[in-house]
């Protein structure tokens, strides 16, 4: 049975604590001794929240609750609803895991959406190996940043016998993969099976396309990191558009095997990617951090580069690749 005086709406239903100017006046005058008989909503709110009670005994008599009281009902209130909160929060993933496992035609929609966010490298990498064990045309990746070795090792044989049945296979590196030997041992294992490999000195957008209809893209519009994982396209619209942009950035890079080349220059590819990120205000560790290099390399870099022009600091440098002195080296990839 309910007590005299009390509200059957819980405390902690209400959608705030802070008291309205109605409020406020209503409770001082009820603190004042204040007889109340007309029916108004601040007095159903104050009822709620147990700042004041009805006196059973006179009709319109109200009192206030002693603030210590009401204050610690208002907590554990609170703090209630903030368990059961916590506990329904907990039981969501369950949820609706049963709900999928009842619904495997939605599963399979979603699975097909046009565009899809997977959360987590390991998703990513799920989708795009189901891609590629279906590719048929072409596969295409651009893979701007390092990879660590243990993925290289994993997709090499899925890309070797896509490879053995037909599939095209274009990959586009920075020009730091040069120096990794997972990627050189990559390459010189693929290469003879017809995959096709070059590097860009400048950055470049993360994909992977194969067969122009399944697509993976970075987080460009919240800006997520690719640990966070990545968006699938599968509206061959998009794809082609994608695959496009690759293909422009395809154009402007170097074959894999032209090391040579570079001794005909001043600078090599990487020193020009690193001269060129000091240009517009990046600093060593930047630089390092965006290349997948330690801070130590990109120093070797730029002290081998110093020596060969005979220079005393690495301000002369900077000033000698922005002299004229260095056009034809800024015009190099």
């Amino acid at each position: 049975m309910e007590k005299p005086g009390a509200s059957s709406t819980p405390y902690f239903a209400q959608d705030s604590l802070t008291l309205t100017d109605g409020d406020r006046e209503l409770y001082r005058r009820i603190a004042g001794g204040e007889h109340v008989t007309e029916r108004m909503p601040e007095l159903d709110r104050l009822l709620a929240l147990g700042l004041i009670i009805r006196e059973p005994l006179q009709v319109g008599r109200y009192l206030p609750v002693p603030l210590e009281r009401a204050e610690r009902r208002l907590l554990a209130s609170e703090r209630e609803a903030l368990e059961q909160s916590v506990d329904r929060l907990g039981e969501l993933p369950s949820l609706f895991e049963d709900l999928r496992s009842l619904s495997p035609r939605l599963n399979e929609q979603a699975a097909n959406a046009d565009v899809q966010w997977l959360a987590g490298v390991d998703a990513v990498n799920e989708a795009i190996s189901n891609a590629a064990d279906e590719a048929s045309v072409e596969m295409l990746a651009a893979q701007p940043g390092e990879r660590p070795r243990n993925e290289l090792q994993k997709s090499m044989s899925r890309d070797a016998e896509a490879l053995r049945r037909g599939v095209g296979m274009r990959t586009l590196y920075h020009v730091s993969a040069r120096s990794n030997p997972a990627v050189r041992q990559r390459v010189d294992v693929m290469d003879p099976l017809g995959g096709q490999y070059r590097t860009r000195g400048q950055m470049f957008m993360r994909c992977v396309v194969i067969d122009r209809k399944f697509a993976v893209v970075e987080d460009h519009a919240d800006g997520r990191p690719a640990s966070d994982g990545g968006y699938v396209f599968r509206s061959p619209a998009i794809c082609a558009y994608i695959a496009d942009a690759f293909d422009l950035e395809w154009t402007r890079a170097e074959e894999w095997y032209t090391e040579a080349a570079e001794q005909e220059t001043v600078t090599t590819q990487i020193q020009r990617t690193i001269l060129r990120e000091l240009c517009v205000g990046q600093d060593q560790q930047q630089i390092a951090k965006q290349l997948g290099y330690s801070s130590k390399t990109i120093n070797v870099h730029l002290h081998n580069l110093r020596k060969r022009l005979d220079f005393q600091t690495l301000y002369q440098v900077v000033h000698w690749w922005a002299s004229p002195a260095a056009s034809l080296e800024r015009e190099l990839d």
